[in-house]
C-alpha cells in the first residue's frame, strides 16, 4: 500500500513539473513576440512601444509631404549633447531611419530637390547652426539603411544650416508637422523649422 501511494505521489510531482515547464515556455514565447514587434519598425498596438512609428503629412504649394519617423520620449533623460551626442549624425528620429517624401519637385531651403523619397538625418550642435540632411538612403532592403548606422555622406543630395529654437516647455514625444512652409521637428525643448519652398523654373 505504501508503494503504490509512493509511485501516485512521484506521478504527481511529475505531472506538476510538466505543468510549470508548459506556462514558463508559453510566457517565454509572449515576451519575445513582444520585443520583436517593438523592434520591426511596424505601426504600433498599442503605445506602450517605446518608440512607436508615427507618419506626418500635409502640403506646401499644393505639394504633399510625408515624413515617416519612430517617435522617442525623453523620459526625464538629458536629449541633446546626452542621448543624442552633438556634431555626430542622427537619424532624426528613432529605429529605422527616418524618411521625407515629396509627391513633386520642391525646394528644401534653397535647393531644388527632385520628387522621391529621401533619407532624412541631423547633426546637432552645441553653439553653432544645425546641418540638416537630405540623403538618397532611405530603405533598408535597397540602400542598407539603418538609422544612422550606415549612412554615406556621399549619396547626400543636400545640407542646410538651421537655427533651432529653445522652448520653455518639454515636447516629450519627438514630433514632426508639415505646414507653413516648412517641416518642423519638436523634442526635449528644442524646435527646428526646416523651410520647405515651391519648385522654381530656371
Amino acid at each position: 500500500m505504501m508503494i503504490k501511494k509512493l509511485k501516485f505521489y512521484l506521478l504527481f510531482l511529475v505531472i506538476l513539473g510538466l505543468a510549470q515547464s508548459c506556462g514558463q515556455q508559453k510566457s517565454d514565447t509572449v515576451g519575445e513576440s513582444d520585443s520583436i514587434e517593438e523592434s520591426s519598425g511596424s505601426e504600433p498596438a498599442s503605445t506602450s512601444i517605446a518608440s512607436p512609428r508615427k507618419t506626418a503629412t500635409g502640403e506646401i504649394g499644393g505639394v504633399k509631404i510625408t515624413v515617416d519617423y519612430g517617435s522617442p520620449a525623453v523620459k526625464g533623460r538629458e536629449i541633446w549633447g546626452g542621448l543624442e551626442a552633438y556634431d555626430k549624425v542622427w537619424r532624426a528620429g528613432a529605429n529605422e531611419t527616418t524618411s521625407i517624401e515629396f509627391a513633386q519637385a520642391l525646394k528644401f531651403g534653397e535647393t531644388q530637390v527632385p520628387a522621391g523619397k529621401y533619407g532624412f538625418y541631423l547633426i546637432p550642435k552645441e553653439s553653432a547652426p544645425w546641418v540638416a540632411i537630405l540623403n538618397k538612403d532611405w530603405n533598408r532592403d535597397e540602400h542598407g539603411a539603418w538609422g544612422a548606422y550606415n549612412y554615406n555622406e556621399d549619396n547626400d543630395v543636400v545640407r542646410l544650416e538651421i537655427n533651432p529654437v529653445w522652448l520653455e516647455e518639454v515636447e516629450e514625444r519627438l514630433k514632426y508637422t508639415v505646414e507653413n512652409n516648412s517641416i518642423t521637428l519638436n523634442w526635449e525643448k528644442v524646435q527646428l523649422n526646416i523651410p520647405i519652398g515651391e519648385q522654381t523654373a530656371e
